[in-house]
């Protein structure tokens, strides 16, 4: 493949040897589902031997730099579930079909998805962090690593165009 299977000193295999294991302690920590904490850990070894150009032992240690791309995965991870809506539960037979209050809002959860969709993924990013997850701008400065005033200007902005589509899409007036 004409890449050197070597990180520093260790080769792929060493690399899962040694690290798989402590990765899927912290992704499945933060994520909860093996599977998806599996995959994570499993595309986290991946971009560590396709990127071994980038890592510099003279700027932390292999496992810092592991535990990074890992963490950079979750989030970007909880971000996609973030951005799709929740499923609505078919009822079987016996019970009762849904309502039309229940239709109503599973319909305006698809469409602020797709409308949430469509934005910039700064935008996009910012209305998730405050107004989905409850962190406050501060919090989300810290996660986006950004200034809060930049959070707070793509929350405006961000509102604005997810308000405007809305109403393009005849959601809201």
């Amino acid at each position: 493949m004409g890449r050197d299977s070597k990180i520093g000193a260790h080769t792929v295999e060493d690399l899962h040897a040694s690290f798989a294991g402590p990765l899927l302690v912290f992704v499945l920590r933060r994520i909860g589902d093996r599977q998806v904490a599996e995959e994570i850990v499993q595309d986290t070894l991946v971009r560590a031997w396709r990127h071994a150009d980038r890592f510099d032992a003279d700027r932390g240690a292999l496992a810092g730099w592991l535990f990074t791309i890992a963490r950079n995965l979750i989030i970007d991870q909880v971000r996609r579930q973030d951005a799709r809506p929740r499923l609505v539960r078919v009822p079987d037979d016996d019970q009762q079909p849904p309502t039309d209050a229940e239709v109503e809002r599973a319909l305006e959860a698809w469409q602020l998805a797709e409308a949430l969709d469509e934005l910039s993924d700064e935008h996009r990013e910012a209305i998730v962090q405050v107004h989905y997850l409850g962190f406050t701008v501060r919090e989300a400065a810290d996660k986006l690593g950004v200034p809060e005033g930049t959070v707070k200007s793509r929350l405006y902005y961000g509102l604005r165009a997810l308000r405007l589509r809305m109403e393009e899409m005849g959601v809201v007036r």
